[in-house]
């Protein structure tokens, strides 16, 4: 009975006791386990391979994807950042107001044996200049009158600002320069093949008026001051048609400081449907075309000189010249670097201002009277002013010029015309823009003041007008540049990356090395 009891209550205790071998065996182990199986899919051998094969192709695939569309990718940025869709871009704002310092250098020739050159005396002589100068200033250029047109052109006005640097000058512009009489000449040219009752009413008005050939002021009167001359004052009130000449005094740049509408007004592509139209003049005061030149020679085209496409491999460039009326075409030679930036460089050659004679298609450039190679007819342009365009001291032009004067020194380095350009994104990096004006001096029948005179061209002054990039836009215009190679590294980085995966993957693959937790000894319930 005792022990019966005993049974009893043993039960009844071990019925009160928990189960701790069923609980601590269980839960805890069919957790583990439970994890174990998720770290065995994550790193098994299949998913390593799946996952370094995946990532091959994908760096693969996306670095030949970066090849072949990058290109277009580049264009595309250099169309958004270099062309003049609206006022908001960068590119506006630098065309609008010119960022980079520039300068205007004008040499005056002074002719110095003027007074052996009696008036209706025969020549025994050659003129003699000597060159003054530079008389320097800084030089600004800006755009009014903007108005954007639905062709993806603009049209402008620019207006240039000049001021003295009397630090870069060599002289003053208080020298005195004596030159032809470039008013007297003006109106004897007018009236050249008129009938000879006109010539001969001109040449007693400069007899009466006792007009010289001749004329001596400063430097500073005959650029940006003026001079008041007595002829002109006269042919002001007459008020004659052939005779219209819109200035009180005569100065080579007289009323063109600061002035919005001396230069003309531009319509120029903005480059907004094709980069490759960026900067391309395509009107001039409203037309396509010059009256001054006929055919191909009075197209306007070119760019202005300060807004350039991509020129790339262009073999030549171009650039319209209000102020020979024209276009002027330079052709590539050699490089040009600037602060790490290297450009194609554009130089004159003897085609720049030739007539028709060593180049048929520019024989547009000499209407009527056929003169010798290397200056440009730009009396049409000045007013009616014998004016002729060339290069400084006659340099690239035919030798005769040169050989009727005394003091022409032709320079290679100094009187060239060149200009240096960053090939994928336009940027100017120097401009370097010489050109001579000279008068035609030749005699004229009926008017004493020109008779017995030798057919001469006569230098009156030449300018050269430079400008070079700063560090600053250099550094800005770098990452332009550099962007197809960075595009191009990155793919073939990327090419590489995913070779190399892939060349590791199959590697391991044939050498049967993949290693994973399938190799690990699994929890059971001995390990607890």
């Amino acid at each position: 009975m005792a022990n019966k009891e005993r049974s009893t209550q043993m039960e009844k205790v071990d019925q009160n006791v928990p189960n701790i071998t069923t609980t601590s065996s269980t839960v805890p182990v069919n957790n583990v386990k439970k994890s174990t199986k998720k770290r065995m899919r994550c790193c098994s051998p299949k998913c390593r391979k799946t996952l370094v094969f995946f990532l091959a192709v994908l760096l693969v695939t996306l670095g030949l994807l970066m090849i072949f569309t990058w290109r277009s990718t580049y264009n595309y940025i250099i169309k958004s950042e270099l062309s003049l869709e609206n006022e908001n871009t960068q590119q506006f704002q630098y065309w609008k107001e010119t960022p980079i310092p520039m300068f205007l250098e004008v040499y005056l020739f002074n002719w110095t044996n003027a007074a052996e050159f009696e008036e209706g005396k025969p020549w025994t002589t050659k003129p003699e200049f000597k060159e003054l100068g530079p008389y320097t200033f800084s030089e600004h250029h800006s755009r009014v009158n903007i108005s954007f047109n639905d062709n993806n052109t603009v049209s402008f006005n620019t207006i240039r600002t000049w001021h003295f640097v009397p630090e870069k000058t060599n002289g003053s512009l208080d020298d005195n320069i004596t030159t032809l009489n470039t008013v007297a000449l003006t109106v004897g040219n007018m009236v050249r093949n008129r009938m000879s009752l006109i010539r001969k009413a001109v040449g007693f008005l400069f007899e009466e008026k006792r007009i010289n050939l001749t004329v001596t002021h400063t430097a500073r009167e005959f650029l940006f001051d003026g001079y008041n001359d007595t002829l002109l004052n006269i042919l002001r009130k007459i008020e004659l048609k052939d005779f219209n000449i819109p200035y009180d005094k005569f100065g080579w740049f007289y009323s063109r400081n600061g002035s919005s509408s001396y230069d003309g007004n531009y319509t120029m592509n903005t480059g907004a449907d094709d980069i490759q139209k960026l900067g391309i003049v395509t009107r001039w005061n409203q037309s396509p075309k010059v009256p001054e030149y006929p055919s191909y020679c009075g197209m306007v085209n070119g760019t202005t000189g300060e807004l350039w496409y991509p020129v790339k491999d262009s073999k030549n460039v171009s650039l319209f010249i209000s102020d020979t009326c024209s276009s002027l075409t330079l052709s590539a030679n050699g490089s040009y670097t600037a602060f790490g930036l290297e450009g194609n460089s554009y130089v004159h050659t003897d085609r720049l201002f030739d007539n028709g004679t060593k180049y048929p298609e520019m024989s547009c450039f000499s209407p009527g009277e056929r003169m010798p190679s290397g200056v440009r007819n730009v009396s049409q342009c000045k007013f009616g002013a014998p004016a002729f365009m060339s290069m400084p001291h006659f340099y690239t032009a035919d030798p005769s010029y040169r050989d009727a004067v005394k003091g022409m020194h032709p320079d290679p380095n100094k009187h060239n015309f060149l200009m240096a350009i960053e090939p994928n994104t336009g940027l100017p990096l120097k401009v370097h823009a010489s050109l001579q004006v000279s008068l035609y001096l030749r005699n004229i029948d009926g008017i004493k003041l020109f008779s017995n005179v030798n057919s001469t061209m006569m230098p009156v002054l030449w300018f050269k007008q430079y400008a070079a990039i700063t560090e600053n836009l250099a550094d800005l215009a770098k990452t332009l540049v550099i962007l197809p190679a960075i595009g191009n590294y990155t793919g073939f980085g990327f090419i590489g990356i995913g070779g190399l995966l892939l060349f590791i993957g199959s590697f391991i693959t044939v050498r049967n090395v993949w290693r994973g937790t399938e190799d690990e000894e699994p929890l059971t319930q001995d390990h607890v």
